[in-house]
């Protein structure tokens, strides 16, 4: 019994699974995800998940590994093939930096000084349940708790 020998010239040659450019392009797709991703979960379902928009941690997650499969398709890319993939790698990291700007530059609530801690508080009317005006003032001497709501509704 004699086994057939097979030659490298008649095997097809297998398709190549990596492309440099698509990859860089699925990396550049995670990051635009990543970015659209946050602004829909906090103007779509911000009260539902205030976690996001106060602590985008998994944002950021999906963020990096945009960027990180867009470098790898740079150093997998051969020596002349490298422009396309790095434009795209440009495009993620520019994209990143926006987003970083505007959350933490852009969105920063400037620091404001107060009134000391155990200073009177200054007098103000506003009106209650009941649509009377109630001054601070009023209350003054009696043990009263003030909340004050920061947000939208």
């Amino acid at each position: 019994m004699t086994v057939p020998q097979t030659s490298d010239e008649h095997t097809p040659a297998a398709p190549s699974t990596f492309r440099p450019t698509t990859v860089a392009f699925l990396g550049l797709l995670l990051v635009l995800g990543g970015v659209v991703g946050y602004f829909v979960i906090v103007l779509r379902f911000g009260g539902l998940l205030p976690n996001v928009r106060n602590d985008p941690v998994g944002i950021w997650l999906v963020i990096a590994a945009g960027v990180v499969l867009s470098l790898l398709a740079i150093r997998r890319a051969p020596a002349g093939r490298r422009i396309m993939p790095a434009i795209l790698v440009a495009l993620n990291l520019l994209l990143a930096t926006w987003f970083g700007a505007f959350l933490y530059v852009m969105l920063r609530v400037p620091a404001t000084s107060g009134p000391a801690v155990g200073s009177t508080a200054a007098d103000f009317a506003l009106a209650d349940q009941h649509a009377e005006t109630r001054r601070l003032a009023d209350f003054r001497g009696h043990p009263l708790l003030l909340v004050f709501y920061r947000g939208h509704w």
